[in-house]
């Protein structure tokens, strides 16, 4: 039965709901001490940017949502509401489990009367959302199934903002603005239909003309009207608000519901979902990018952060040695002191610490009364409040140290390692005794090594634990190594073991190269018209976060394998019939100029691979070549360039054979090069008379 629509009000009350948990395990074991949303981001508690990116949107009353450390938010939600003109309500339940949770309790309660803006307690963003409101409220107005509207940021599949490990496949209609089809994207797949994209075709019928994108950032920001929590209530399997109830919605015959998006391009917003987004949006507002929240607007109240050259932002009672060194990107909170000597790039350093002599630190976070002793060595970390650094202590990249940690002396902390000053076992009992490791903090150190208790529910059992790994400070993609065999029972995901072993030894480069070969196999089995294979392909790489030069690698040989040099006319295997029916498709994967000097290179050296003979290589590369120009897949300045290439010089014997081969026709393109130039001439030589 469908939910009940609530009448609404002329007056609306803006209204907007915070998800104050992230419901998953990545900040740990900093968050076993205090909740995500109040982590400090550049020294001010994360929520408090989402507080004023409410504010800014005209958001009139709050309701907080929070289940673990909900003491210390709801301090912090009467202290920051007091110096707020918004109404912030606090609710706290412990069953919490997930966003599901969240809105069920939400609908319980019967909080909402209108529709509402939903976020986490994570989102940082300088967008107003009048153009959103009045959008959604308008098609609200003309159609009551239209039930959310989702803001998307267009951003790059490489951006700094956007997170690794995490992204979404959208599928949309530019026209209407409606999301047809939603699907998570994983760095890296465990599971055959993580690699696939399945969807209705059902949805050409009534929408001639979509887009599939994966330059989008989604932020969670949604406008939400009141039937949203309450199908959350009905549909006790939704947990996740994308992958469940989105991809529920979109995918439900009975429903009837239509989910909306709005993209926008010109203003900044990210989540801080992970540690490898706490440090990208800890640069970007550095760097000012989420103008006007920046240190020096001085968000908590009390702060005086002066901005100076070099993107450094310091508090007035900061005592600096005269021999310190405070490089670009810095800032520095109330009463720190730095001592002679002590070198600082590209970091964060709270309030109230004491920076030591010779002490280096480096694109690293030190939050409040911290203390780190001379000749001390910080590298790509975190380190929580009241945690000591004894004298000549060396923290790698990625590590994070929890509260109240103390490293003892000459100690070096390998990467990645993860601290705490919890006792193990009893990491919800901060009264419990804690039995430090010397190995890992030092013979006068205090703490411990922290590692996830098993059976966590951070991350789903099907997910492949890399997909964490990649989204963890400083982590380089180039350490990563890749498991031989999965646990045992992602056997069940594949026909057998062998093949499960198989799938999983194959590298990313490796799953590409089959599926395009697979694409295209297809595509001249089945005899798919261009745009089809066009759109299959474009549809692979935005699912692989690939980019066009990877696909010009594998189409081009995809395509010219089929011919065969010895056809006859007619065989429809000849370069001529193959490169007239499908050398269009080669021509969708090239775009600019750059593109065209690659695909040159691509086309000389495939060519060159494919046929040993060097005369059955000179029948395909020839009339490739002129057809690409004729064609103007290839224009002019572009295969001149290619030619003139060092790398065009290079290479194998069959390479440079076929350079030569190419030379009649770059002596034609250089003489009507230089012909069009004398014509120029000419015509400015009558105009000057």
């Amino acid at each position: 039965m469908p939910p009940k629509e609530k009448v609404e009000s002329s007056e609306q009350v803006l209204q907007a709901v915070i998800l104050a948990d992230s419901f998953d395990e990545r900040f740990q074991p900093i968050t076993l001490e205090t909740a995500r949303c109040l982590l400090p981001l550049c020294n001010v508690p994360l929520i408090s940017y989402t507080f004023e990116f409410l504010a800014v949107a005209g958001v009139q009353e709050v309701f907080v949502f929070c289940c673990s450390h909900s003491d210390k938010v709801k301090a912090f939600v009467k202290k920051y509401e007091k110096s707020s003109n918004m109404k912030i309500n606090t609710i706290v339940s412990q069953e919490l489990m997930s966003v599901g949770d969240a809105m069920r309790e939400l609908d319980a309660k019967q909080l909402i009367d209108t529709d509402f803006i939903l976020v986490t307690g994570d989102v940082v963003s300088n967008m107003k959302l009048d153009r959103v409101l009045e959008e959604h409220r308008a098609r609200r107005q003309a159609d009551k199934s239209a039930i959310m509207t989702m803001v998307l940021k267009k951003a790059s599949p490489q951006h700094r903002s956007r997170s690794v490990g995490d992204g979404s496949l959208f599928v949309l209609d530019q026209g209407s603005k409606e999301c047809l089809h939603y699907q998570p994207v994983k760095a890296f797949k465990s599971t055959r239909e993580d690699r696939r994209m399945t969807m209705n075709m059902e949805i050409f019928d009534k929408h001639p003309e979509i887009q599939l994108r994966n330059d989008l950032i989604d932020c969670q920001v949604d406008i939400c009207s009141v039937e949203v929590p309450a199908l959350f209530t009905e549909n006790f399997d939704y947990q996740d608000i994308r992958a469940d109830f989105v991809h529920g919605i979109l995918t439900s015959d009975l429903l009837g519901k239509t989910i909306h998006f709005h993209e926008v391009s010109d203003v900044y917003a990210a989540r801080v979902r992970s540690t490898q987004m706490y440090d990208a949006v800890s640069k970007d507002i550095i760097s000012r990018w989420t103008f006007p929240m920046v240190p020096d607007s001085n968000l908590q109240v009390g702060d005086c952060y002066e901005y100076r050259r070099g993107l450094v932002y310091k508090e007035k009672s900061v005592v600096l040695s005269r021999t310190c060194v405070v490089e670009e990107k810095v800032v520095i909170g109330a009463n720190t002191q730095i001592a002679e000597r002590a070198v600082l790039s590209n970091c964060v350093i709270g309030k109230n610490c004491i920076i030591g002599a010779n002490v280096k630190i480096d694109n690293a976070y030190i939050w409040d009364n911290v203390v780190i002793k001379d000749n001390c060595v910080v590298q790509q970390s975190i380190i929580a409040n009241d945690a000591v650094l004894e004298q000549g202590v060396t923290i790698s990249k990625g590590c994070l140290i929890s509260f109240k940690v103390t490293v003892g002396a000459n100690t070096t902390v390998p990467a990645y390692s993860r601290l705490t000053a919890l006792a193990e076992g009893n990491e919800d009992d901060s009264d419990a005794e804690l039995i430090s490791d010397p190995a890992v903090v030092g013979a006068t150190g205090r703490g411990r090594s922290f590692t996830e208790a098993e059976g966590s529910d951070d991350e789903d059992d099907e997910e492949d634990p890399k997909n964490k790994q990649v989204s963890m400070l400083a982590f380089d993609m180039s350490e990563l190594k890749l498991a031989a065999k999965q646990q045992e029972d992602s056997a069940s995901d594949f026909e057998s073991e062998a093949s499960d072993l198989e799938e999983d030894l194959i590298s990313p480069e490796e799953e590409l190269d089959r599926e395009v070969a697979a694409t295209l196999d297809r595509a001249f089995q089945d005899g798919h018209d261009v745009d089809i294979a066009a759109l299959e392909l474009n549809t692979l790489r935005m699912a692989t976060f690939s980019n066009f030069k990877e696909m010009r690698k594998r189409v081009i040989p995809g395509v010219l394998k089929h011919i065969d040099p010895v056809a006859k006319a007619g065989s429809g295997k000849t370069a001529k019939e193959i490169l007239s029916r499908w050398g269009p498709l080669v021509g969708k994967m090239i775009h600019d100029e750059e593109d065209q000097v690659d695909g040159a290179h691509v086309l000389h050296r495939v060519c060159a691979t494919l046929y040993r003979d060097v005369t059955q290589a000179q029948k395909v590369f020839a009339p490739a070549l002129r057809y690409f120009y004729d064609e103007d897949i290839l224009e002019e300045d572009a295969i001149l360039e290619w030619y003139h290439s060092e790398k065009s010089q290079q290479g194998t014997d069959i390479e440079k054979k076929l350079r030569e081969v190419a030379a009649p026709m770059i002596q034609y393109l250089e003489q009507s090069d230089s012909e069009e130039s004398d014509d120029e001439d000419d015509e400015e030589d009558e105009d000057s008379e």
